[in-house]
């Protein structure tokens, strides 16, 4: 009950003026205005049943990663997404932004090389958003 609650939080915000796919293309540009870096937009959909799409990014150090989240919370408050957890953002290595079925890492480069999600998540199709 609680997944299947937490899977409807982005769409039914998205429902009403967006796709997932705006969706995806406001994180990957507030990430982008921010300066990260190697972003990649994951589709999960059909693969687990808890999350539909993950993106990953780098930034340069802890207040940088500190400052791409707080952009891409920025602008999805614009439309009334609002993340339902956000971990790490003390120490800043690894922020972790879920909004339910989508999930936001920021990563710094060693942290990200170090979990390798891409390898985790290897049989997703990557988006391709511009």
């Amino acid at each position: 009950m609680v997944k299947a609650a937490k899977r409807t939080a982005v769409r039914a915000a998205a429902a009403d003026d967006l796709t997932m796919t705006d969706v995806l293309g406001i994180v990957r540009r507030a990430i982008e205005d921010k300066r990260g870096d190697e972003v990649l937009v994951l589709d999960l959909t059909g693969q687990v049943d808890y999350l539909d799409y993950i993106i990953l990014c780098c930034g340069m150090s802890d207040i940088h990663n500190r400052a791409i989240a707080d952009n891409v919370v920025s602008e999805l408050s614009r439309y009334d997404i609002m993340p339902d957890g956000l971990d790490g953002y003390r120490f800043g290595d690894w922020i972790l932004i879920d909004y339910g079925v989508l999930v936001v890492h920021v990563f710094l480069p060693a942290m990200r090389e170090f979990y390798r999600l891409e390898e985790l998540w290897a049989a997703a199709l990557e988006v391709e958003l511009r």
